[in-house]
């Protein structure tokens, strides 16, 4: 019997780690959620930044593409552009590496 209950402690503190390490990773996790939701791009002031810029020339880059036009609007999800075709192009804000005015690219 002794070595049954000797057992069941051992598991039992095991069982209390694992809760434990896991209770720690859920806390990481929600800190690396809160984080990543604050460091999106564009935020509110971005946008505010941006919008001020509505109707001028400009170009932004993607990975895999450079469309130059003139800036038709901001939103926290993507940007509207009117190409130099005169086409209406949304880009989305995740896929943008950089937006350029005038030869001088805004940080983001």
């Amino acid at each position: 019997m002794g070595i049954l209950r000797s057992w069941f402690k051992r598991r039992r503190l095991k069982l209390r780690m694992l809760q434990a390490a896991l209770e720690l990773l859920e806390q990481r996790i929600g800190h690396l959620e809160s984080l990543l939701a604050a460091a999106t791009f564009p935020d509110s002031e971005t946008i505010e930044r941006l919008s001020k810029f509505t109707g001028e020339p400009l170009a932004v880059q993607t990975i895999s593409l450079n469309v130059p036009g003139t800036l038709v609007a901001v939103h926290s999800d993507n940007f509207e552009i009117r190409d130099t075709s005169g086409r209406l192009v949304f880009i989305p804000a995740a896929k943008i590496i950089s937006v350029t005015f005038d030869n001088k690219e805004l940080p983001h």
